[in-house]
């Protein structure tokens, strides 16, 4: 130890970095400096120490946090260099763009063919052209800096942080300004983190010369630190939180602010009030009683909530599609570990990913340098298979890192990463070793070192050579220096764009392709098993027919937004939202009616085989959902049953984009709870669904002329290779066609085309009715399709064929839409179907109010409905009123049930049961006197076309516009 101090004084500050290492040299440095160089330009955002600061509250955060991406610390200086190696001289390249040294940056990238990076920086406070976080780019060749937004009042709308390249050359990027809600200045539509009070920085795409703008990613909470892999998928990081109510808090102390401070643990991920304790040392696990002392009140007494901050991985297309999880959590539940996290991960030549972990309260801001075995893993202690073996997460350094504040770490820190790219394995870090004083001299930690005596680590950037364990410096470090990016100009000539897995079904130009596995596999459990004798059985045409099957067809709706000019124009209508008081605002009910934000077209139809399989084809680059539909065309997740046991298929919650000829595999659903990656297309999940029986092979008890070319094979991988097309239709058809039954049975076959309708057909373009294609699409108006049904002249079979109309019943004073034909109508019919403005209020309309206003019922003990005319008088709902959902009928509590529910088709039972025989819904429907002799009234008044629309529209959302260019302002 004394000969080793000697030679620390002797050599002095700059050069302690050189001792204690293997593989590390004095004096000449010739030989390694060649294994250390490369004449690529090289980058690095270097600061000084920011202050920890005080982080107990809810919403603080520490420094230099991914949890906190507006965070401004300005002095950061983007320093660039010509070549790796020792000597070469360094720049600033942002002090003379910005005209001081008082700015900030981070996030710096470098695109696929070395020449330019890309970076977040945020000018000088009194700066008022560069007063927000904007995108910069600079080309090494030239040496010049640009803002990729020119103008100065588009630059500063946002915050603009965390770009990286595409492998297509465009830039994404995380930011404030949610372009899809449009304006926030005029009107502030965007999405917030609630606990912070800040918008969400949402990911964004944008071409270099800053047109194009397009947000992609939507939701509460931000997305930060993309990257693109060399398949040209983007992976970032996304931070949320979790809540968990606790109901047996009941501590005298719960509401002590010291109350978790104890020596080896508290403080928890999110804060929550309780301070972080100074000596924290190694990882605590959190108790009950940690957590109601670190909880917060909850909206009813005794109880709490308990929040949890979560950085989970995520992957996306350049385009915005299959946005799902990646790599499992960032965070150890109820367990201090969770402060430990990974930093700008970094797409690796393998495959895999390389990052920085790190504890985010260390005030060393370093940790070690990671690969993730992404490749391999789903998450740590999740293989993808039983066969892979190794470690999810390893460490690319020499000797072990500590991560906990005020740990000795006598293998030191690092705090940037970037790998060489040239093949070699090498890396370029950020790395500081861990020093102690003693008596005023400086020595590096060793085992027996302890926190009292622990110093400032000096950073500075390193060659690390993970293949023979060693390190060669490249920038000296100094006191109080912080490296926090670190970036190559080297040429990727693995990146290739993003095209996706290319489909051989020979289909129309501009259609892409999803397969699912099985709709009856959820995370590889069976849910057929246990009251349909599983999938085995499902597919067994001996034991299950077409018609014992409620999920029948795959439904793709194609994803609309709303315009936020429009959105904003509506809530600020003064007709429609006066601010005076004088009448209650409408919110954007006029254009949305009952249904929820999300507007929807309709845009192909495929059917569910006997496995539960689907092969579906969609148009490429188009937003889209699914969701599973019967045989009329109703959503089948409310289907209430009993022994119904699918109701978790609900719509696909999130949007998809396929690239032209793409095929994309997912195996089946998946429960939200679960942290368990489930949409990855790079590695082969476990299937609940066993396939064909063995190649060149028939299904059990199915038609043998079908044959899997392979082991495995899903029933719809087999039918589209026997028949050779793929038997799927577009919107314009909802067909069916028996294959599987051995003979095949047609009486089984139908269709219901819109060719159909008498009505309004839902598409503008007249060519999609004889020639319907890719570029077709149905988009259902309320006004446009639905009204004219109830205006529409048809025969009554009920009325010895008389002509009448739905209107012509269904009608106030107003003259009759079927003026020739019969129906005395009339208020006391309780349902107005007339197209005017509604009496009461003639912002709104007259039919879609009354469809769906509801009505209350009670049942009674003998199972008897009887109609309660007034919910609220004393005594008429001793027990209250449950919403139209609902399904199990306590007696004394009243039930409403709605004509038409916005919630889907499945739940409008008593609209859908006086014209159909589906039992689908016999759930939701309500038998009082005189409902036996309206059913009979009502049957065969409507056609399967207009009843399929109607679900249609329904399970959409029960939109007033599908179409928002179809809504007009109404005049005083």
């Amino acid at each position: 130890m004394n000969t080793l101090r000697k030679r620390v004084i002797g050599l002095g500050l700059v050069g302690i970095a050189f001792l204690g290492l293997g593989g590390c040299f004095e004096g000449e440095l010739s030989d390694n400096e060649q294994s250390m160089m490369s004449d690529q330009p090289f980058a690095y955002v270097v600061r000084g120490y920011p202050d920890m600061g005080d982080t107990s509250s809810v919403n603080a955060r520490p420094p230099l946090d991914p949890r906190d991406p507006y965070a401004f610390n300005p002095g950061a200086r983007l320093m660039v260099r010509d070549r790796i190696a020792l000597s070469s001289s360094e720049k600033d390249i942002l002090k003379g763009y910005f005209g001081s040294s008082n700015y900030d940056v981070k996030d710096v990238d470098v695109s696929p063919d070395g020449e330019r990076m890309v970076f977040a920086a945020h000018g000088p406070a009194s700066n008022t052209a560069h007063s927000t976080w904007n995108i910069y780019e600079y080309t090494f060749a030239s040496g010049q800096v640009r803002r990729v937004f020119a103008d100065d009042d588009i630059a500063n709308a946002g915050q603009d942080t965390n770009p990286a390249y595409t492998n297509e050359g465009r830039i994404i990027f995380s930011s404030s300004r949610q372009h899809s809600r449009g304006d926030w200045r005029l009107l502030d539509l965007r999405e917030y983190l609630e606990d912070f009070s800040e918008p969400a920085s949402l990911l964004h795409l944008v071409s270099r010369d800053g047109s194009g703008l397009a947000q992609i990613t939507f939701g509460e909470f931000h997305d930060i630190e993309p990257n693109t892999m060399n398949d040209g998928h983007v992976v970032f990081i996304r931070f949320g939180r979790l809540y968990e109510t606790l109901e047996d808090c009941t501590l005298e102390n719960i509401d002590d602010p010291n109350f978790n401070t104890h020596p080896h643990g508290g403080g928890f991920g999110q804060g929550n009030g309780n301070g972080f304790p100074s000596g924290l040392e190694e990882s605590k696990e959190w108790t009950v009683e940690d957590k109601c002392g670190a909880s917060l009140a909850g909206e009813v007494e005794n109880e709490r909530v308990f929040v949890e901050d979560v950085l989970s991985m995520y992957r996306i297309t350049p385009s915005g599609g299959n946005v799902h999880r990646y790599f499992g959590s960032l965070s150890e539940e109820f367990n201090d570990a969770s402060f430990i996290h990974y930093m700008d991960p970094i797409p690796l030549d393998d495959g895999n990913l390389i990052t920085i972990m790190r504890h985010i309260y260390n005030p060393n801001y370093g940790g070690d340098v990671v690969k993730i075995n992404s490749k391999n893993f789903f998450a740590v202690g999740q293989p993808v298979d039983e066969s892979v073996i190794g470690e999810a997460e390893e460490s690319m350094t020499p000797g072990l890192v500590n991560f906990f504040p005020n740990q000795v770490s006598p293998s030191g820190w690092y705090s940037a990463v970037a790998p060489y790219g040239d093949g070699s394995g090498r890396l370029l870090a950020s790395w500081a070793q861990c020093l102690v004083e003693d008596e005023e001299i400086n020595a590096v930690c060793e085992g027996a070192s302890t926190v009292e005596n622990l110093g400032e680590p000096q950073y500075g950037i390193w060659m690390v050579d993970p293949a023979s364990n060693t390190r060669l410096p490249v920038v000296r470090g100094h006191e109080r220096a912080l490296y926090t990016d670190i970036v190559i100009a080297s040429r990727n000539d693995l990146a290739r764009p993003y095209t996706g897995n290319r489909n051989d079904l020979n289909l129309e130009n501009d259609t892409a392709v999803f397969h699912i596995r099985s709709v009856y596999d959820r995370d590889g459990t069976d849910m057929a098993e246990l009251w349909d004798g599983g999938i085995e059985t499902r597919r067994d045409l001996s034991l299950t027919q077409p018609d014992d099957r409620s999920e029948r067809f795959i439904r793709v709706l194609g994803k609309r937004s709303i315009p936020p000019e429009l959105e904003q124009a509506i809530l600020t209508n003064e007709i429609l939202n006066p601010s005076d008081g004088s009448r209650p605002p409408l919110g954007l009910t006029p254009l949305l009616g009952t249904g929820g934000r999300g507007l929807y077209d309709v845009l192909s139809y495929a059917m569910v085989e006997p496995d539960g399989s689907a092969m579906v084809k969609v148009p490429a680059e188009t937003s889209f959902t699914f969701e599973v539909v019967n045989k009329y065309g109703k959503r089948v997740d409310l289907i209430a049953a009993d022994q119904y046991n699918y109701n978790y298929l609900t719509q696909h919650p999130s949007s998809l984009l396929l690239e032209d000829g793409e095929i994309l595999k997912c195996y089946g659903c998946h429960d939200p709870e679960l942290d368990i990656p489930h949409a990855r297309t790079d590695v082969e999940l476990a299937s609940a669904n066993p396939g064909a029986p063995g190649d060149a092979m028939p299904f059990p008890n199915a038609n043998p002329r079908i044959l899997a070319q392979n082991w495995k094979d899903t029933m719809a991988e087999a039918l589209a290779d026997s028949l050779g097309y793929l038997p799927t239709t577009w919107a314009d058809n909802l067909s069916y066609e028996d294959f599987w039954n051995n003979p095949p049975d047609d009486s089984l076959a139908f269709e219901v085309p819109y060719a159909g309708l008498t009505t309004p057909v839902p598409t503008d373009d007249p060519s999609c009715l004889t020639d319907w294609t890719s570029d077709c699409k149905a988009t259902i108006n309320y006004q446009e399709h639905i009204q004219p049904i109830w205006n529409a002249c048809r025969v009554n079979p009920n009325d010895n064929n008389a002509i009448t109309s739905c209107q012509n019943c269904h009608r106030a004073a107003e003259s009759k839409s079927c003026p020739e034909g019969g129906g005395g109508g009339g208020a006391s019919t309780n349902l107005l179907l007339g197209d005017g403005h509604a009496s009461w209020d003639g912002r709104q309309l007259e039919s879609y109010v009354e469809l769906f206003e509801p009505d209350y019922y009670l049942k009674q003990e003998n199972g008897d409905w009887v109609e309660v005319s007034d919910p609220d008088a004393e005594g008429a709902c001793p027990n209250g009123v449950e919403g139209d959902l609902s399904v199990d009928h306590e007696p004394g509590t009243c039930f409403s049930r709605r004509l038409m529910s916005g919630r889907g088709a499945i739940a409008s039972a008593r609209f859908f049961s006086l014209f159909d025989d589906d039992t689908d819904d016999d759930e939701y429907e309500v038998e009082v006197e005189g409902t036996a002799t309206i059913r009979e009234s009502h049957q065969g008044m409507l056609s399967r076309a207009e009843l399929r629309l109607i679900a249609e529209w329904l399970d959409s959302g029960a939109h007033l516009f599908n179409d928002p260019g179809k809504f007009e302002f109404p005049q005083e």
